[in-house]
């Protein structure tokens, strides 16, 4: 897909593929969560894709149960950079038409 060249036409690009995501995800979740309460267990295959439920368990660590010279000490942390991109959408912009306008003539 080739990309527009003005950066008002990619902060709208990139806004309205977001919207997108988010209703796609929003459906996602919903279907994991019917497939999740179905209570296969195992593989559900359809007729294109076959899912695969699986169980599967993480070890965090809690930071509120170190000892406080392991949380107090820069030493164990690292810093670093990363660059955000946010997108919220615009106040809505008048079209053409909806504005207030003046008409004025020239007489004689």
């Amino acid at each position: 897909m080739p990309l527009p060249a003005a950066p008002t036409a990619l902060a709208d690009a990139l806004g309205a593929i977001r919207a997108q995501i988010k209703v796609l995800e929003a459906c996602e979740a919903e279907l994991c969560r019917a497939l999740i309460e179905a209570g296969q267990g195992g593989n559900v295959a359809g007729a294109a894709y076959v899912v695969a439920l699986q169980e599967s368990r993480r070890r965090v660590i809690d930071p509120s149960h170190l000892p406080a010279y392991i949380r107090d000490d820069p030493a164990f942390y690292r810093d670093s950079r990363c660059t955000t991109v946010l997108t919220t959408p615009a106040p809505q912009a008048e079209t053409p038409g909806d504005e207030d306008f003046e008409v004025i003539e020239r007489f004689g």
